[in-house]
């Protein structure tokens, strides 16, 4: 959980990274935890949290209408921006 320790000290929570990042609803960012690479869509950021679609996991496709929005953590992978 080094990654989890790290971000916490660095940002109050996954929305103020996002806002000090300058990422927005939209945006697409990749990230690996060591399972093959998740792409996620951002579709709201909060006071504290934000909420994204899982669009892609392993270089799969998520199935239209099967993922819904949930709450994500930046947290414990090193995201970067795909597209705006």
């Amino acid at each position: 959980m080094k990654g989890f320790e790290r971000k916490r000290q660095q940002y109050e929570s996954d929305a103020e990274e996002c806002r000090q990042r300058g990422l927005k609803v939209g945006d697409r960012l990749v990230g690996d935890e060591g399972h093959g690479p998740t792409i996620i869509e951002v579709c709201y950021i909060g006071e504290c949290r934000i909420l994204a679609h899982t669009i892609s996991h392993d270089q799969v496709a998520c199935i239209e209408g099967y993922h819904r929005e949930e709450n994500w953590t930046l947290a414990h992978r090193d995201w970067e921006l795909v597209s705006q």
